[in-house]
């Protein structure tokens, strides 16, 4: 899976204008006079997208993957393929952030559910062929929501877009389903709007998830994923700690994913190749692990997944 940035998204998308005005009359040397030469994006598409903060994979952003890929094989089928790329194939890309944009918004934002690894390899094991991924900032967030759409259309060639029901992009939030609608229509751009997915009458989401976790409802957190909660270790360091009754593992740092309040809960300590029991102790946004008497390999602690 090919990983871009929105100043890939801005670059490929300028490029692609200016390459359809004509702005050389030989292929090759428009190619080198606009950069499409050593463009990564220069040949993206057509392509299948879906947009949105995915924070988690919960099942309704696994809904929206499904409606990319449908697209992408019904596509496949009928041989409908408009523009080519090598082989000619409908490419599947997902677009997203590398952080939840709530994390910018509220100081009292908990945390996120997955951490942009995460995101990246759920992504990559789902089959999508490329993501961009994008940093949200203070000057991404004045981007009118038609500017956003124009240039990833562009970029990727975007043929179909899913989006939820309750999508909203752009400056001050001024695109929703209503506008992508029009935008679409104008576009030649085919959007399917999906509505919730709900469990037990209640709408997933990753708050409704978040709140799951932070009240250390892991069964609840599972349901709504459709996967056990897990707390991405890769770039933690930790120091060990020991009492007459267990080991302590004790992350030097703090994690951006959100923690329960309090407690102390079973989990899967995943190790390289390896699970090992233990219980997690929450304190704070700090990462306290107790292990049995008896554990020795404490390398590499990759994930927490609780149980």
């Amino acid at each position: 899976m090919k990983v871009y940035s929105w100043n890939d998204v801005v670059k490929g998308a300028e490029s692609r204008s200016a390459a359809s005005l004509g702005l050389a009359s030989d292929s090759n040397c428009a190619a080198a006079s606009l950069g499409l030469a050593n463009n990564p994006a220069a040949s993206l598409g057509p392509s299948a997208v879906t947009v949105g903060g995915f924070d988690g994979m919960h099942l309704g952003h696994q809904a929206l993957f499904d409606a990319v890929f449908e697209w992408k094989e019904k596509r496949a089928r009928a041989g409908l393929l408009g523009l080519q790329n090598v082989r000619g194939a409908c490419l599947a890309g997902a677009v997203t952030f590398t952080r939840s944009p709530g994390a910018f918004k509220s100081e009292s934002y908990p945390g996120d559910l997955m951490t942009e690894r995460m995101k990246l390899e759920f992504l990559e094991k789902r089959g999508f062929d490329f993501c961009v991924m994008i940093d949200f900032s203070e000057d991404f967030s004045k981007i009118e929501g038609r500017n956003f759409l124009d240039q990833l259309r562009k970029f990727c060639s975007a043929q179909f877009l899913a989006a939820g029901s309750d999508f909203r992009c752009g400056h001050n939030l001024d695109t929703g389903v209503a506008e992508l609608a029009d935008y679409a229509t104008q576009n030649g751009l085919e959007l399917k709007v999906l509505d919730d997915v709900t469990l037990d009458k209640k709408r997933v989401s990753s708050s409704l998830i978040r709140g799951a976790v932070l009240e250390g409802d892991f069964a609840l957190a599972k349901k709504l994923l459709g996967f056990p909660y897990r707390i991405d270790c890769s770039r933690l360091e930790w120091r060990a700690s020991s009492s007459d009754s267990s080991l302590s593992l004790i992350a030097n740092g703090r994690t951006t994913q959100v923690l329960p309040k309090a407690g102390r809960h079973p989990v899967s300590v995943v190790f390289a190749g390896k699970k090992s029991s233990a219980f997690f102790c929450a304190e704070g946004q700090f990462l306290r692990l107790e292990f049995p008497l008896g554990q020795k390999d404490f390398s590499s602690v990759q994930e927490i997944e609780f149980l």
